[in-house]
C-alpha cells in the first residue's frame, strides 16, 4: 500500500540527513585546517626562538610535523570543495542531475523548463529523480568523508612520527 505522506517524510528526512552530513564534513575539515594552521604557526615560532644549540635537534621533528600537517590540510581542503556529480557511475546511470544547481545553471531557461516539465510529468518521474539525486549526493558525501578520514590519519601519522623522532633524539617534547 502506497502512503504518499510517508514517502514525502522519507524524502524530507533523507534530504535533511544528507545536508547534515555535508555540514559535518565541512565542519570537520574546518577544524582540521584550524588545528594544523595553529601547529604550523607554533612550530615556526618555536624555530625562531629556539637557541642555536637546540635548533638542529628540533628541526627534524618540526619538518616532519610541518610536512604531515600540510598534507593533512590538503586533504581537508579537497573535502571542502563544492561537490560535483562525476565518475563512471554517474555517466552510466543516464541521470542528468537536473535537481543539482551546478548542473542546471549551465542550461538555458528553456532547456531547464523542458527538463523540469519532463520530471513533473508524472509522480513516478518526480520520485525517480529525487531517488537518483539522493543516491549521487550520498556518493559525494562518502567521497568527502573518505578525504576527511585520510586527512585525520595523515595528521596522526605525523604526530606519531614526530614523537618517535623526538624521543629518539632525546628531546622532552612530549
Amino acid at each position: 500500500m502506497f502512503d504518499p505522506r510517508g514517502t514525502q517524510t522519507l524524502f524530507r528526512t533523507l534530504s535533511r540527513n544528507h545536508y547534515n552530513l555535508l555540514k559535518m564534513v565541512d565542519n570537520k575539515a574546518s577544524i582540521i585546517l584550524t588545528i594544523n594552521s595553529i601547529i604550523i604557526s607554533l612550530i615556526m615560532g618555536a624555530m625562531y626562538v629556539a637557541p642555536e644549540t637546540e635548533k638542529m635537534a628540533i628541526m627534524t621533528g618540526a619538518k616532519i610535523l610541518r610536512i604531515f600537517s600540510m598534507l593533512s590540510m590538503i586533504f581537508a581542503v579537497i573535502s571542502m570543495l563544492p561537490h560535483r556529480y562525476l565518475g563512471k557511475k554517474f555517466k552510466d546511470s543516464g541521470y542528468k542531475g537536473t535537481l543539482y544547481a551546478d548542473n542546471f545553471a549551465t542550461k538555458s531557461i528553456e532547456d531547464f523548463r523542458k527538463e523540469f516539465e519532463r520530471i513533473m510529468s508524472s509522480g513516478e518521474q518526480v520520485y525517480d529523480e529525487m531517488i537518483n539525486d539522493l543516491y549521487f549526493l550520498g556518493v559525494v558525501i562518502s567521497r568527502k568523508q573518505r578525504m576527511i578520514w585520510f586527512s585525520t590519519i595523515i595528521f596522526l601519522i605525523g604526530l606519531i612520527a614526530t614523537a618517535i623522532v623526538s624521543i629518539g633524539q632525546g628531546l622532552n617534547v612530549l
